[in-house]
């Protein structure tokens, strides 16, 4: 695994295991807080609020930036908001830190997904996109489990220092790589072409001196009509795209609101319904998480080549997961299979939703299109973790939840079913778009990989 790539996998395994880590040592702060542990339950929320209503305000204020400046400084940011966490003197402050390190998190984990797959060969975008985001899988196997123990055995305010000093060594480990700057939008070239009666097939393959002039008239055309040509560009960009990433937005918030209706009541299912005793809880959910892993890295191979098929057999899986898991328990073997197959399910549909969410932005910015992903995502977690408390707070059995979690994820095959396949660029309209041309091997200037 390249530096880069496992650097920025890192940095999202830290952003992972803060985002879920207060689950495990919610008691401990309620204690010390003398508040509630509803009120504690809270700092979730509010974090998952301020991810989903600032992440693409921060995307598109930082869209500009470059990605070697940009990424240290947000992990620098988020590191802050883990140690303010640590250093809180009230429930206040606490919030304070939570929600300063929630203000970075989707435009970190978008900005990493997309620097991965312009790094990535042409028919590797979504496998390498996966490594990234096989940081959340691993968070779920390790980080919220040693944040758990390291809180218990030292205090809720150790989780906080740990997290922050990972979050630092992530961070200065990124700063030592190298990572390409995002690609300008392939609508800027032709229009500054066009504008002088230049075409694409000036010379073979382009020319070299017709890239030359399109790289001249391109900068000229930038600095005289720059911040005004490129807003109008982007406006364009987005309004066409709405339609097809809002039909992705709704499969992601319905297949992963389905998921996380059971997944966030695993608990009380496991030791109530299967009959499972609280110490297996644990190795369930590790298993769960080893499932996810397997998933992600399968899913992104998959997604590469058939990222629609991926979506459909992966929410298929799930949906087939969660209604068994909704049956009268036959065995406890079927509930340990079950569960690992519904955590390959979930995080193998990651990388192919990723893939399909870039493709609907069309030429807008990826970043932005992974910011609104991932935000997705979020609802889709508030989504089922509210869906579940209503149905248990009502009276229903712990397995009505996963029946459940069932009706979202075959909502969310439907409407994937209904939604119109992309087809899938070539490799010399990906090249195109990164405005690299790779014959063979790429420039490592521009992706930050050897020869």
């Amino acid at each position: 695994m390249p530096l880069p790539v496992f650097a920025m996998m890192l940095c999202t395994f830290c952003i992972g295991t803060a985002e879920s880590v207060v689950a495990g040592i919610l008691p401990a702060i309620a204690r010390d807080a003398g508040v509630s542990l509803t009120a504690v339950g809270m700092l979730i929320s509010v974090y998952a609020l301020a991810v989903v209503l600032l992440g693409p305000f921060v995307t598109a204020v930082t869209a500009r930036f470059r990605r070697s400046l940009l990424m240290p400084g947000m992990m620098g940011v988020f590191v802050l908001g883990n140690a303010l966490a640590a250093l809180a003197p009230g429930f206040g402050w606490l919030v304070a830190g939570r929600v300063t390190s929630a203000v970075v998190h989707s435009t970190l984990i978008a900005a990493f997904v997309a620097t991965a797959r312009d790094m990535a060969p042409a028919d590797r975008r979504a496998a390498w996109g996966a490594k990234v985001t096989l940081g959340i899988g691993l968070s779920s196997v390790a980080g919220v489990p040693a944040g758990t123990l390291i809180g218990n055995a030292f205090g809720w305010r150790a989780t906080f220092w740990a997290l922050a000093a990972l979050s630092l060594a992530a961070a200065l480990l990124l700063t030592l790589s190298t990572v390409p700057d995002a690609p300008p939008p392939p609508a800027a070239a032709p229009a500054a072409t066009a504008s002088h009666g230049k075409t694409a097939a000036g010379g073979p393959r382009g020319g070299a001196a017709d890239r030359g002039a399109r790289g001249w008239f391109g900068a000229a055309d930038r600095k005289a009509g720059g911040w005004f040509g490129a807003a109008d560009r982007g406006a364009r960009g987005w309004f066409g795209a709405a339609g097809p990433m809002l039909l992705v937005a709704l499969v992601i918030v319905l297949g992963t609101g389905g998921v996380f209706a059971l997944y966030t009541y695993a608990s009380p299912y496991l030791t109530g319904s299967a009959g499972f005793g609280p110490r297996a809880v644990t190795v369930l959910l590790l298993l769960y998480g080893a499932g996810g892993i397997a998933g992600n890295t399968a899913g992104g191979r998959a997604a590469d080549r058939f990222p629609r098929r991926t979506v459909l057999v992966t929410l298929g899986a799930a949906t087939a997961g969660l209604l068994l898991l909704g049956l009268p328990v036959t065995g406890k073997w079927a509930v340990a299979g079950l569960f690992c197959l519904l955590g390959a399910a979930y995080f193998a549909t990651i990388p192919a939703l990723n893939t399909q969410m870039v493709a609907a932005a069309g030429p807008s910015s990826p970043t932005m299109a992974l910011t609104v992903n991932n935000s997705a995502f979020c609802v889709g977690i508030a989504l089922g973790s509210w869906l579940g408390g209503v149905l248990l707070a009502h009276g229903r059995a712990v397995p009505s939840v996963a029946a459940a979690g069932a009706a979202l994820t075959a909502a969310a095959l439907l409407l994937a079913l209904a939604t119109p396949g992309r087809r899938r660029r070539s490799g010399a309209a990906d090249r195109e778009r990164d405005g690299t041309v790779r014959a063979g091997r790429s420039d490592p200037a521009v992706t930050g990989r050897p020869r």
